[in-house]
């Protein structure tokens, strides 16, 4: 079965960016979705610069934050479509445009693959907290109607637009958690969650995973700044919980494996925490003893940073551990993390927060 994934635009993919771009223009076919790619032919990087900015301004009536998406299959790594997703709406995008623009390039149409990419794009909307999605159409373009009222769109209203489309426009609203209760069976065609970084991958933990994470939590040196170290029953819990977090909250701690063995070293994910009585996403890592000072908890902790802001809308993360270790706050400073207060905690004593705000990131 074909599966696929949203992946954050960077810098690999210019040339097949460029070649889907191309290939509309090619087909004389109207461009959807695409965050304005197409208006910057010769300048892929401009592009992306562009999109950083995006991603962290404040909405005003001439501009909103947004993501921009591209639909990738895993099969064959291909670039299928695209989808941009506005995270907040002004007056003008309320009456038209709505949060989602989406597309399949021409040569890939007519598979069902704009129902996979709008499932995918609702997954995201979940996780930005967007409760009802707003999406609009031209009446005399079907294709793109139907997609939404497959994934639960009901039609809101119907009208004729003299001041963008000139045509007659058709508005849908979507129950965001709703359309995914309601059609999971598209999660079939989700590819696994995986995040990939020059020597690692990160992806769901299993029970598979039991004695590779059991030496890291069992390890009384390794987790002599938490209050105990795992036993069995523990590492297994563990384990269930980060599963449920994924279903819950589309996020969890997942392995952290080595690339060129495949090897489970330990693990590093998004959590939400208490700190101080706020539960607030937390940036979290453990790597085995034997394979640390490698640079492999920051590795895979900045590649959890840039999800973060690519997926979820939080304005800030956040890392927090016993006072002591200063091992651990180390790696939140390497990714950007600066202290941000301590507190009296009865399990660590004293316990040391790091933060990165989202207002205060953007990545050229």
């Amino acid at each position: 079965m074909e599966k696929f994934y949203l992946e954050v635009p960077g810098i690999a993919r210019k040339d097949e960016a460029l070649a889907y771009i191309k290939e509309f223009n090619e087909y004389g076919s109207k461009i959807n979705g695409a965050g304005g790619l197409n208006h910057f032919p010769e300048d892929y990087e401009g592009w992306l610069r562009m999109t950083a900015v995006r991603n962290v301004m404040e909405p005003n009536e001439q501009r909103v934050p947004a993501r921009e998406f591209f639909l990738i299959r895993e099969n064959d790594n291909k670039i299928i479509g695209m989808i941009n997703i506005r995270i907040a709406l002004n007056e003008r995008l309320r009456k038209y445009g709505g949060h989602i623009g989406y597309g399949i390039r021409p040569t890939e149409r007519g598979r069902g693959y704009n129902k996979i990419n709008l499932y995918l794009g609702l997954k995201v909307c979940n996780q930005y907290g967007i409760d009802t999605v707003l999406m609009d159409a031209d009446l005399d373009n079907p294709a793109s109607w139907r997609t939404m009222e497959a994934l639960g769109g009901v039609r809101v209203r119907e009208y004729f637009d003299d001041e963008d489309a000139h045509c007659t426009v058709v508005d849908y609203e979507i129950d965001t958690k709703k359309a995914l209760a309601e059609h999971a069976e598209f999660e079939e065609s989700v590819a696994d969650f995986r995040l990939e970084t020059e020597r690692l991958v990160l992806r769901p933990m299993t029970m598979d995973d039991y004695e590779a994470l059991y030496a890291v939590f069992s390890d009384a040196e390794n987790m002599k700044h938490y209050p105990y170290t795992f036993d069995e029953a523990r590492v297994r819990g563990w384990i269930e919980r980060n599963r449920e977090r994924y279903q819950q909250y589309g996020f969890g701690l997942w392995a952290v494996c080595r690339r060129d063995t495949g090897e489970v070293i330990g693990d590093c994910g998004l959590t939400l925490q208490n700190i101080a009585g706020e539960m607030l996403p937390e940036i979290d890592y453990h790597i085995r003893a034997d394979l640390q000072r490698n640079g492999y908890a920051k590795e895979a902790a900045a590649a959890v940073r840039d999800w973060a802001w690519s997926y979820t809308s939080y304005p800030a993360l956040y890392s927090y551990c016993k006072y002591t270790n200063v091992a651990s706050y180390k790696t939140a400073e390497a990714i950007g993390m600066c202290f941000d207060r301590e507190y009296p905690d009865q399990a660590n004593g004293t316990t040391h927060v790091s933060a990165i705000r989202r207002k205060d990131v953007v990545e050229y």
